[in-house]
C-alpha cells in the first residue's frame, strides 16, 4: 500500500461478468495513434468534450457510466503517474478520506497499458461532467502508452453499471493496436 491507497500491482486485472458483452464486436475504430475494436452494447456518442477523440455510453441497471478516450497528441497528456495520482485523488471514500483502489500494469504488443480501478464518492473536477460528488461511482481508467503517443482511457459511471461492463474494458484494451485503421 501506498501513500494515495494503491494496492500492489499485478501484471493483469480482476473482472467481473459483463451483463451486456456477448462476445461480438463492431469495426476498428482510430483513437489517435491507436486502434481498438469497441464491444457490442458500448454505444459511440458525440464526443462531450474537444478533448475526447472517441467517447462511448454504456447502459446499465444503476445508470450510464461514460468512456471519454483522449489524445492530445505526441508527448502531451502528462506523465502516467500524474494523471493516476489525479484519478485517484477524483475519489473519496464516506468519511472523506483517499479512496482505496487498484493499479495494474498490461502489455499488448508493444503497448505498455497502467490501469486503475478505484471506487467512492467521484468529483469529476476540472470542468469534466457533473460538479456535484456521485456517491457509489467506479472508475476504469488505463493509459496506454506507445511510441506514436499515449491515449487515456477513463469509464466512470455508477459502481454497479461498471462492474457489468469490467470484463468487456479489458477486452476493448486487448484489442489495441497501433497504427492506421485499414478500410
Amino acid at each position: 500500500m501506498t501513500e494515495r491507497g494503491f494496492t500492489a500491482r499485478s501484471t493483469t486485472p480482476t473482472s467481473m461478468t459483463p451483463a451486456y458483452s456477448s462476445g461480438q464486436v463492431s469495426s476498428r475504430q482510430a483513437l489517435g495513434p491507436l486502434s481498438a475494436v469497441a464491444p457490442e452494447g458500448w454505444v459511440a456518442q458525440q464526443p462531450s468534450s474537444s478533448m475526447r477523440v472517441a467517447q462511448y455510453g454504456l447502459p446499465g441497471p444503476a445508470g450510464e457510466a461514460t468512456l471519454g478516450i483522449f489524445f492530445f497528441g505526441p508527448g502531451q497528456g502528462g506523465s502516467v503517474e500524474a494523471n493516476i495520482e489525479r484519478w485517484f485523488g477524483q475519489f473519496k471514500q464516506e468519511d472523506g478520506q483517499p479512496a482505496q483502489g487498484r493499479r495494474w500494469t498490461r502489455q499488448v504488443g508493444d503497448i505498455e497499458i497502467t490501469g486503475v480501478d478505484v471506487s467512492g464518492t467521484f468529483a469529476a473536477g476540472m470542468g469534466m461532467g457533473d460538479s456535484e460528488p456521485q456517491p457509489g461511482y467506479r472508475m476504469l481508467g488505463a493509459i496506454a502508452v506507445h511510441r506514436l503517443g499515449t491515449v487515456f482511457f477513463k469509464m466512470t459511471g455508477p459502481a454497479q453499471t461498471v462492474a457489468q461492463w469490467a470484463v468487456s474494458f479489458d477486452e476493448f484494451l486487448g484489442s489495441l493496436q497501433a497504427g492506421s485503421v485499414e478500410p
